[in-house]
């Protein structure tokens, strides 16, 4: 847009989130990068935006890392998570309330390693920790749209076509299902 035709204030808004890898997707097998990659990834961000038009906003890396831990997390945090309450720990509003060291306090407790759920990457053929959950969509589609990804390809939406995804073994019927 022309400078004399733009209207005045405009600006524009960066959000970005830290990569928390999450059961159920494409990318659960992936590792979280260390906090300390993850500050210096943000921290480059910001020092290549340089106009102040620009409003850079992002995630806190501590509380992407408490995330991950619970969205990969098995049985062996239950103790931990126990210690929180106990303690009092508030889990709403993460942003405000979080205190990261206290929370790696809490995690060393019953011998919990965070990187163990953060920043190490899950094996292909390793059970995972909610494999005995059905969310309906199957680990072998999950397993081909990683590859896709890598591959940097991408699945046709449900409505265009059906991709074999396993989720319509759970009674929804359209008439893209196979």
């Amino acid at each position: 847009m022309p400078k004399e035709t733009r209207p005045r204030g405009i600006g524009v808004t960066i959000s970005v989130s830290c990569f928390v890898p999450k059961p159920f997707t494409a990318f659960q097998w992936e590792k979280q990068d260390t906090f300390e990659t993850l500050l210096e990834k943000q921290e480059h961000l910001r020092s290549c935006i340089t106009d102040r038009r620009i409003r850079y906003t992002y995630h806190d890396a501590k509380v992407s890392s408490i995330e991950a831990i619970f969205a990969r997390g098995d049985r062996k945090l239950c103790a931990a998570l126990a210690e929180a309450v106990e303690q009092g720990f508030n889990l709403d509003a993460w942003d405000e309330f979080v205190d990261y060291d206290r929370w790696l306090a809490v995690l060393r407790t019953p011998g919990v390693d965070p990187a163990f759920y953060t920043t190490r990457g899950f094996g292909l053929d390793e059970i995972l920790p909610w494999d005995f959950i059905d969310a309906g969509v199957t680990k072998e589609f999950l397993l081909r749209e990683r590859k896709k990804a890598y591959e940097e390809k991408t699945t046709p939406s449900c409505a265009e076509q059906c991709s074999g995804c396993g989720a319509n073994r759970l009674g929804g019927k359209t008439r893209w299902c196979k």
